[in-house]
């Protein structure tokens, strides 16, 4: 056995082992640079790379390679700025070498893929459903329809799912479109004249993922056309896969049919993520960026941004713009002031539902009661603190408090 084919052989032994995000995130740049004897020298791309290998993963590394190699005692781990080699193109059963000069082009972003989506409560579903998706499509989960808040992954998991089955299947045809971009297919196909060719191109397609299903809302004409292309498809067992920001049922000027066929299949959410998950993260994508992090400051950012996945990204992006320029280490000092605005306004980030929690909590009293028609002398003083509060930190006007609180008229609140 070649060094090539022995780290290989250990690098599927690793990937049973670990988690995908540690193995795509740590391994997937490796390569062997050379066997003396007992040593066996592996070539990271950074230093970060190095020091993770070395401190978190060097036991598993050893014993992986000793089931292979026994007489291997001690690996190095060597910063290279070589590529690693290319793997060879696959071979099809007749013994030809694969062209794929003329496959399709689906606009599939390859960064979005399984092995760097970080899993947790908050998406196990949601990413569960597509890896099945992307192993058999079109005979499990059909249509499948994602759906969350912005910046939570959605177009991160429906393009992996098309990268995933064009690396197994170059030549199925695969379209990903956003809901936008179909309409302004559609509308465009209609003016020129060629509505022959928009049907072609997007009912002869193997899988057909549409982004952002929710901007179909109020266009009748692109509702009337993606109705037919869908049950095309589906007829065909083509694999469906659909994003949104809502459930099918909650999309608003949408056909009753459309909501029904994308509520048949499966539905699953993804939930913004907890503490801990927006840790894994943030270890994730700082690795990607080469970006050292130690705990201290990932537990800072991950407890100051909570919303979504892409604002974590984008403090990783600010925090390396800030120490690249300035030459500077990303100590915990340094990422608290660079997210200094971003922690300022968390603490401005109120909405009326929080105001009424918070006060409710600490008066030991239920919203329901506070937002009742009871007169109670312990709900007076509670609510006008609410009514402060909405007025004064929230700028809303007295007409919209009075709605908020179920008051009838406004004044009592002037007046409150």
């Amino acid at each position: 056995m070649d060094p090539k084919e022995i780290w290989q052989t250990a690098l599927g032994e690793l990937e049973v082992t670990l988690s995908k995000a540690n193995f795509t995130t740590w391994f997937k740049d490796t390569f062997i640079l050379a066997i003396n004897d007992s040593e066996m020298t592996i070539a990271v791309p950074n230093g970060f790379a190095r020091e993770w290998l070395e401190n978190k993963f060097h036991p598993q590394i050893l014993a992986a390679i000793k089931k292979i190699e026994p007489q291997i005692t001690k690996i190095n781990y060597k910063i290279s700025t070589q590529s690693p080699p290319p793997k060879p193109p696959k071979l099809t059963e007749s013994g030809a070498r694969e062209s794929t000069d003329s496959l399709p082009h689906p606009q599939l972003n390859p960064k979005y893929r399984f092995e760097n989506f970080v899993v947790g409560n908050s998406n196990r579903l949601a990413a569960a459903t597509a890896q099945a998706v992307a192993a058999k499509p079109g005979v499990v989960y059909n249509p499948l329809f994602l759906y969350g808040g912005v910046g939570l992954g959605k177009t991160h998991l429906i393009q992996a799912i098309g990268n995933e089955i064009l690396a197994k299947s170059p030549k199925k045809k695969i379209v990903y479109v956003s809901c936008e971009n179909f309409t302004n297919d559609y509308v465009s196909s209609i003016s020129n004249g060629k509505a022959d060719e928009f049907k072609k191109k997007y009912r002869g397609v193997d899988v057909f993922l549409v982004d952002d299903i929710q901007f179909l809302a109020g266009k009748e004409g692109t509702q009337e056309e993606f109705f037919h292309t869908f049950n095309a498809l589906h007829q065909g067992n083509r694999q469906i896969v659909i994003t949104s920001d809502r459930v099918p049922k909650a999309i608003p000027q949408i056909q009753d049919r459309l909501s029904s066929r994308f509520g048949a299949g499966m539905v699953a959410d993804i939930q913004p993520p907890n503490l801990e998950m927006r840790e894994a993260i943030l270890r994730a994508k700082s690795a990607e960026k080469n970006l050292p992090l130690d705990d201290d400051c990932i537990h800072y950012i991950a407890e100051n941004i909570e919303s979504n996945i892409r604002e974590l990204e984008g403090a990783i992006n600010r925090i390396m713009a800030y120490c690249q320029l300035n030459r500077l280490s990303a100590s915990l000092d340094v990422v608290s002031k660079v997210l200094e605005d971003i922690v300022a306004a968390k603490g401005k980030n109120l909405s009326v539902a929080k105001i009424i929690k918070i006060v409710g909590e600490y008066f030991q009293i239920r919203p329901l009661d506070i937002l009742s028609a009871k007169r109670d002398q312990t709900l007076v003083w509670p609510r006008q603190i609410i009514m402060y509060l909405l007025r004064h930190e929230m700028n809303l006007s007295y007409p919209k408090i009075s709605r908020e609180l179920n008051k009838k008229d406004h004044t009592t609140i002037i007046h409150g």
